[in-house]
């Protein structure tokens, strides 16, 4: 929801002011010290005056006055009903100075049935913890059994689901202006509200500090290092999950990749020896190819995880760097969480997609390459925070997902995935003369920000 934000800077937002001094002869009129002033009890129906201060000793006579009417009564303190709703009360004061010269000077005015609020809403960010903004001052409120309602707000918007008197700032939120809008509300009384002051949110500079890698320099036709990686064989069947959940047509073998002796791990499809097995379609496999996980070795929690990889050519091919959260043997698809830093397809070679799945949903965007991504080696990243996922492409960020959902599963420890598919429902239909492709990568890399990430280290 837009709305503007109110500048309401007021020492005292009891009433619409409304004071008046009206001289009833004599040509420069005599002026009150201070005005009359007019203060609601605690129910909101009661009202008591507080005559002005002159600078002489004269008689005064006082009138209230409902809707600009006289009331029949002069004293000091007033009494209306809920039947006098809405209604404008003011006090008015005629004071005879010893020169003779009649001044009546008018109170402020009071809208009847009305919620009334004193002081300014003021928030600030809590000297404690400077992740939380709180409220400094809350107006106090008439009738004083008004209940606040709170709403904060990044700019001109709402924050969703911030309807608390303290709100945790989140990285989204850095380098914004935070406000907060307060409703009182009660029985038989008009909600009256305030907005707060607004509070500029510093804009923190993102530091780095690796924490892990895996910068694959075996020997050539080395495996990947045991200590890290486990091979996900076959063509999904046994691990309950036929054609890898998306219709893919190659029998995974970690045999037909290994590094490549120059700092690369090069997983290779190819046809060669792939009818060798049986595939969940009914048939000798068309393709082998290779899918490492870091599941049950290495954890991750939040931080840049980031890789440097050649994508794979010919249409068909699909490689992929990603995470998936490694409580989905208990929570399953897509309640664990999906992190796909990139997604690298045969048929868009100059496209990179970048992705997150989670039971709310999937987010995410493609974003054109200066190069192909089969052409040269190019850097893919993600800065992983409790509450903020934005992607990079060679150093640039081209996508922030903030949290905003309870779907929001990328809490907790993911594992790492690499790998090549070929064809499935996002690869798309193989050419027909492609026989081998290769996807590689030349080192994977976490880092901490600002101090946040952690490596879990699980034992064999």
């Amino acid at each position: 929801m837009y709305r503007k934000v109110l500048a309401v800077i007021a020492a005292l937002v009891l009433s619409v002011s409304s004071f008046s001094v009206i001289a009833a002869h004599g040509e420069e009129a005599n002026k009150p010290l201070t005005l009359p002033k007019i203060t609601a009890g605690s129910t909101g129906y009661t009202f008591k005056a507080t005559p002005a201060k002159w600078a002489d000793n004269g008689p005064s006579s006082f009138q209230w006055l409902l809707n600009g009417k006289a009331l029949p009564t002069s004293g000091l303190t007033l009494k209306l009903k809920s039947i006098d709703k809405k209604k404008k009360l003011q006090f008015s004061e005629a004071h005879i100075f010893d020169d003779g010269t009649t001044v009546t000077a008018r109170s402020n005015i009071i809208t009847i049935g009305n919620v009334l609020l004193s002081e300014s809403l003021t928030i600030r960010v809590r000297p404690s913890d400077d992740k939380v903004m709180e409220i400094a001052m809350l107006p106090q409120s008439i009738p004083t059994n008004a209940k606040p309602s709170y709403q904060w707000y990044v700019g001109y918007f709402e924050i969703r689901g911030a309807t608390k008197s303290t709100y945790n700032l989140k990285t989204s939120d850095l380098g914004t202006d935070i406000s907060l809008e307060v409703k009182f509300s009660a029985k038989g009384f008009v909600t009256a509200k305030q907005t707060s002051n607004t509070v500029a949110v510093a804009n923190i500079t993102r530091k780095y500090e690796q924490i892990w890698s895996e910068e694959f320099n075996g020997p050539a036709g080395a495996p990947a290092d045991p200590t890290v990686w486990i091979a996900q064989n076959g063509d999904g069947v046994a691990f309950g999950n036929r054609g890898w959940g998306n219709n893919e047509r190659q029998w995974y073998d970690d045999k037909v990749s290994s590094t490549n002796g120059s700092g690369s791990y090069v997983i290779r499809a190819t046809t060669e020896g792939a009818g060798a097995n049986n595939c969940y379609y009914k048939g000798p496999c068309e393709w082998l190819s290779t899918k490492l996980v870091t599941k049950d070795k290495v954890g991750f929690k939040y931080g840049r995880i980031e890789a440097r990889i050649k994508g794979p050519v010919g249409k068909g091919t699909w490689g992929a760097f990603w995470m998936l959260g490694a409580d989905i043997d208990e929570r399953g698809w897509p309640g664990c969480g999906e992190i796909d830093v990139t997604e690298l397809l045969g048929n868009l070679p100059s496209t990179n997609l970048g992705y997150i799945h989670g039971p709310a949903g999937s987010r995410g965007e493609r974003v054109e390459m200066k190069t192909p991504h089969a052409s040269e080696y190019h850097t893919y990243a993600v800065d992983w925070l409790p509450d903020q996922i934005r992607y990079y492409l060679d150093g640039v960020p081209f996508l922030t997902l903030d949290r905003r959902d309870p779907g929001w599963v990328y809490d907790h420890e993911f594992y790492i995935i690499i790998n090549l598919a070929m064809g499935g429902n996002l690869g798309g239909e193989i050419e027909a003369n492609l026989k081998d492709s290769t996807m590689e990568f030349d080192y994977i890399r976490v880092y901490s920000i600002n101090g946040i990430g952690e490596v879990i280290k699980h034992n064999a």
